[in-house]
């Protein structure tokens, strides 16, 4: 007991001789938001958990990043206030992904969580065949990053972890893409076969030759089978035939017509509104960022005139929200593809389409109310954040740098 007791004080002697560490000052604090705003003004996109402790004139930064500027920006912005800097910070990708930098989807389509557990809220999904990058492991949770820049966790099984030698082989491998709405991949190539997995519209596998029409294929992981005649494409095939016009635009937005709204789904088995966009320009061949409140900044502005809805062309985008007052910032939280004529085809319970008009008989007060702006996706280029699949490197392999 009495040599418990002394232990006791020395423990108190010594954590009172450690200097106090509080909550930054607000010039501490002014510099941390100058920085985030600067480098991380969108943290979907941007991995930014940074954040200060403070003792005297003395900043400890401690948090995650994935941002290489981070240290080097806040350090030099706090010296040059006058502090003296601690750098605590990890930057990602750290040593718990052991070399696998990459990734690519095994399932037909995977479920991106916003915490590393499935009971946290669904953010994303991906594609089978959809290339990762890969951040951090915590357990069975990765964090991973999609093409379209996003940032989620994802459960082991979801995908292949590769290096960079292995993914840099994947990408060399040619690829088959499923076309058909849904269906499946078989252990040989006839339909009295076992099944080896669901397919969706989209899904890239890796292809080895084809037989009687069937295409056979490797899965990221490894396993592989057969996909039935007229269900796939070579992908290249299927790149090159990509064109974007509203015609065909419009045609892949009905053949979702009744499929169910899902928070975070951007598949054929459910969307949510922005997931619904942008898997229907993915199947012409372009990416999309993820949210609505992400694609209203892409593409060209579009006069509109909700009297008429003149100046608007088929396939034109559609937001939806608050309009930006004196007080309050603009807050977009929906999104639709216009058929023409102020009619919207849109994932709102499920895939429907209804009127913008007062006249119609499926005429939506709200939506005419909450209608902010629309943009146009058809003519813009990768500086209007619309990126050409044929030209990502993360799809194609071609001019991939690490």
């Amino acid at each position: 007991m009495k040599q418990a007791f002394l232990c006791l004080c020395v423990l108190i002697a010594l954590w009172g001789c450690q200097p106090y560490m509080d909550t930054p000052d607000a010039a501490v604090r002014d510099v941390l938001e100058q920085v985030s705003q600067q480098l991380a003004p969108d943290k979907r996109v941007v991995w930014w958990h940074i954040d200060a402790r403070q003792s005297g004139r003395t900043v400890t930064l401690i948090g995650e990043t994935s941002h290489s500027q981070a240290v080097p920006q806040l350090v030099q912005r706090l010296q040059n206030a006058g502090y003296q800097v601690r750098d605590s910070i990890r930057m990602l990708p750290d040593e718990s992904v052991n070399g696998h930098l990459y990734g690519v989807v095994n399932l037909s389509v995977c479920n991106i969580r916003s915490q590393p557990k499935h009971s946290a809220e669904l953010s994303t999904q991906a594609l089978l065949g959809t290339p990762l990058r890969l951040y951090q492991r915590k357990g069975d949770w990765w964090l991973v990053q999609t093409p379209d820049d996003y940032f989620g966790w994802l459960d082991a099984d979801g995908f292949t972890p590769m290096t960079r030698t292995d993914f840099a082989q994947w990408q060399q491998m040619p690829k088959a893409i499923s076309v058909a709405d849904f269906g499946f991949v078989w252990t040989a190539p006839h339909l009295q076969a076992e099944r080896v997995s669901d397919l969706v519209a989209g899904d890239l596998l890796a292809w080895q030759g084809e037989r009687n029409g069937w295409a056979q294929v490797t899965f990221p992981d490894g396993r592989q089978g057969f996909i039935p005649p007229h269900t796939w494409m070579p992908f290249d095939q299927w790149l090159s035939t990509r064109q974007p016009t509203p015609e065909r635009i419009l045609a892949t937005a009905r053949q979702l017509m009744g499929r169910p709204y899902l928070w975070g789904g951007t598949s054929g088995k459910g969307v949510d509104c922005s997931g619904f966009t942008k898997m229907v320009f993915f199947l012409n061949g372009l990416v999309l960022a993820r949210d609505a409140s992400q694609q209203v900044h892409t593409g060209l502005p579009v006069a509109t005139d909700t009297a008429n809805w003149e100046g608007l062309q088929p396939a034109d985008l559609l937001f939806f929200g608050r309009p930006a007052t004196d007080t309050l910032p603009e807050r977009i939280w929906h999104v639709a593809i216009h058929t023409g004529q102020g009619r919207i085809i849109h994932a709102a319970g499920r895939v429907r389409e209804e009127s913008l008009n007062t006249h119609d008989p499926d005429f939506n007060a709200e939506r005419l109310r909450t209608f902010v702006r629309a943009r146009r996706i058809i003519g813009a280029q990768a500086a209007q954040g619309v990126f050409r699949i044929a030209d990502m490197p993360l799809y194609t392999g071609q001019n991939w740098k690490d």
